[in-house]
């Protein structure tokens, strides 16, 4: 048995993919809303510095 294969998606598939983790995160977020909130700091701190690194890829021309 190979567990690990190369995968081809098709782009419809990415995008089933794409709401599916949305969805399951929304859903955790509900769940767990009280304990996630405390840490709002770490979230916008990773989506800042994500944020960041995909801006200067994209002006540099490397994506």
């Amino acid at each position: 048995m190979k567990i690990f294969r190369a995968w081809t998606f098709k782009w419809w598939e990415v995008g089933l993919i794409k709401v599916c983790l949305l969805s399951i995160g929304l859903i955790l977020g509900i769940y767990f809303h009280q304990y996630l909130d405390g840490l709002m700091w770490l979230w916008w701190t990773i989506f800042i510095v994500t944020a960041i690194y995909f801006l200067v890829q994209m002006f540099r021309g490397k994506m």
